[in-house]
């Protein structure tokens, strides 16, 4: 029995998953800790990375199917239309997430400032 052979990656096309499945994900997730510790209210610098990373994936996500031939995850071939549910997908989960971060970070609840002052206030030293 004769196996088809394995397609091999390009190191581009290596990078372009890469960014797109992880070092994207990593940055949005590093943009939205540093508003909810550093307690970031209104838009700043950080929120310009946040979104400017998410176009980024969607870009290279694209970049990805279209020149790379692209695979999904799970190792299936990804086509224009998986494109657009990611691309769709992304900018809800990602517009939700910083809504909540945001409103987390205005209203002071969970914040680690919150839970020290906390204990202080309360007489524990």
């Amino acid at each position: 029995m004769a196996q088809e052979p394995v397609p091999q990656i390009s190191a581009p096309g290596c990078l372009v998953r890469l960014f797109w499945m992880g070092a994207g994900n990593i940055i949005l997730f590093l943009c939205l800790t540093y508003i909810f510790h550093n307690r970031v209210c209104g838009l700043v610098l950080v929120d310009l990375g946040y979104w400017l990373t998410v176009v980024a994936m969607i870009v290279v996500r694209w970049v990805d199917i279209r020149f790379y031939h692209g695979d999904t995850a799970t190792g299936e071939p990804a086509t224009l239309s998986l494109w657009r549910k990611y691309s769709v997908r992304l900018v809800i989960i990602a517009l939700v997430a910083w809504i909540v971060i945001h409103l987390l970070a205005w209203s002071g609840i969970m914040s680690p400032a919150s839970s020290s002052a906390g204990a202080i206030s309360s007489g524990y030293r």
